[in-house]
């Protein structure tokens, strides 16, 4: 087990059901049938819902690597698209937070033939054990792959306390 367990993906269960142009839900239904088919846990299309019902941008999902190394772990993500300033990594309560926006990069979407790129925030969160020195987690963004690394708690080995003899 790496020293990072998975909160959550960016995909939420919407709070209320999302009512409107039954072709729109029509292919909402076949994009997640044919992601359950090619093994995606969500099709890119799905939506939060408001608390009105209404449907909002849809959530991305960053796909992430980890890697436990000798002294530490590699958290990589795939953000293609999104500039570093829309990106923030928090810890807080032992729980590591990812944060961000791609923004759509047009004024608007009028003249476009297709779209199929994704756009919106993304949240990834993971729980840190004890094995990950949380005050020592270093950042760095190059070519849309944030690189988090994790150092581990260096191991200290009880040393044996010499006690002396009176008499």
């Amino acid at each position: 087990m790496t020293g990072l367990q998975t909160l959550n993906g960016s995909r939420r269960p919407s709070s209320a059901p999302t009512y409107g142009d039954p072709f729109t839900l029509i292919s909402r239904d076949v994009d997640r049938m044919i992601g359950s088919i090619f093994g995606h846990r969500a099709a890119p299309s799905a939506q939060v819902s408001s608390e009105e019902g209404e449907a909002t941008q849809p959530l991305l999902s960053p796909r992430i690597d980890i890697y436990d190394g000798e002294d530490h772990f590699e958290l990589s993500a795939e953000l293609p698209g999104v500039e570093q300033d829309d990106v923030n990594v928090e810890v807080l309560d032992g729980v590591l937070t990812i944060t961000g926006e791609k923004k759509f990069s047009r004024e608007s979407k009028d003249g476009a033939h297709v779209v199929e790129r994704s756009y919106g925030s993304f949240k990834r969160s993971f729980r840190l054990n004890d094995t990950i020195d949380a005050d020592n987690i270093t950042a760095s963004f190059k070519n849309g792959v944030l690189l988090l690394t994790l150092p581990k708690v260096a191991e200290q080995k009880p040393e044996p306390r010499k006690i002396a003899v009176t008499g």
